[in-house]
């Protein structure tokens, strides 16, 4: 896989933050936070430890899949919440950052959401950000980024070990030149085009159009590992591609798995004999856990203790 010490990242270390954790992540750590629904659908967050905020750092740990535009309402929520409190500086765990793929203009008066996203996070108070294989950021370590700190950590090596422990001798390829940092500097990586938006669709999306390689696979096993799975298009067309070159077998890993209409349906009937995620976005697949950095990082802080986490909530 080249050298994955390249893409090994240290965990941010926040002494002294007080931790706040959000029921969407109770599978990680006990929350501290009480979130319910208004009859409109609007949301009500409840801070339930405020005693001693005043004048100290937190640091907020919240998923914002599914649902991101409200759980992105809830996040600013608690933010606001905070330095209501007096909090000074706010770091931010965010497993799965949204918006991340709207990070380029194809269409003139586009929006690039993903500078918005962080700009507004800043805005909010957000001093760092803590997340893993972030699609615009295109490698792992520390960003500066609209004015935000952006730890940039790395699923990739845990999960193409998780998955040549079954095949060591499996080529491990990454489906888009974008994620070819995930392969490490002598990986394989195919090339992606995608077509045009569908005028007609109401939902903004550009199929794979065409996907190549230039190595041969022959009779060997295939790992195809991206920074996620949205709706599978393009480990679809990878997977079906690496056969017909003559794979022995497919497994698909990716970070971030969502699984958008019919994504793992459609992957296990393009041939993956094998398909693993992590649990940034709990799902079916989620074989590897960031729970043991997150604990790592929130014991740096003094002032968290380890529980037995309950399932997550929303």
């Amino acid at each position: 896989m080249g050298d994955e010490s390249s893409l090994k990242v240290e965990l941010p270390v926040w002494a002294g933050a007080i931790p706040i954790i959000s029921p969407n992540c109770a599978d990680i750590a006990p929350p501290s936070v009480e979130l319910k629904r208004f009859p409109d659908g609007e949301s009500y967050c409840r801070l339930e430890k405020i005693e001693g905020l005043a004048g100290q750092n937190v640091v907020i740990l919240h998923r914002l899949f599914p649902d991101p535009d409200q759980n992105l309402v809830t996040l600013l929520q608690m933010m606001y919440g905070a330095k209501e409190n007096g909090v000074r500086d706010i770091f931010l765990i965010i497993p799965y950052l949204p918006y991340a793929r709207a990070d380029k203009i194809w269409l003139s008066g586009e929006v690039i959401s993903a500078k918005l996203l962080i700009k507004l996070l800043h805005f909010a108070g957000a001093r760092e950000i803590a997340t893993w294989d972030c699609h615009f950021l295109k490698k792992p370590g520390i960003h500066d980024y609209e004015n935000v700190r952006i730890h940039n950590l790395c699923n990739g090596p845990e999960l193409v070990a998780f998955l040549r422990a079954a095949s060591p001798d499996a080529l491990v390829v990454s489906p888009d030149a974008g994620a070819k940092y995930l392969v490490g500097d002598e990986g394989l990586f195919m090339r992606k085009e995608r077509g045009n938006y569908d005028k007609s669709a109401n939902q903004a999306f550009r199929p794979v159009a065409k996907m190549e390689a230039d190595f041969e696979v022959s009779a060997k096993p295939v790992v195809l590992i991206d920074d996620m799975i949205a709706g599978g298009g393009t480990m679809v067309k990878a997977t079906q591609k690496m056969l017909e070159m003559g794979a022995e077998s497919v497994s698909c890993a990716a970070t971030h798995g969502l699984f958008l209409h019919g994504a793992l349906d459609k992957l296990h009937a393009a041939g993956a004999t094998r398909i693993i995620t992590s649990d940034t976005i709990p799902n079916p697949t989620a074989l590897m856990s960031i729970r043991p950095q997150v604990e790592k990082l929130l014991l740096s802080t003094g002032h968290f203790e380890e529980e037995e986490p309950r399932v997550s909530g929303t």
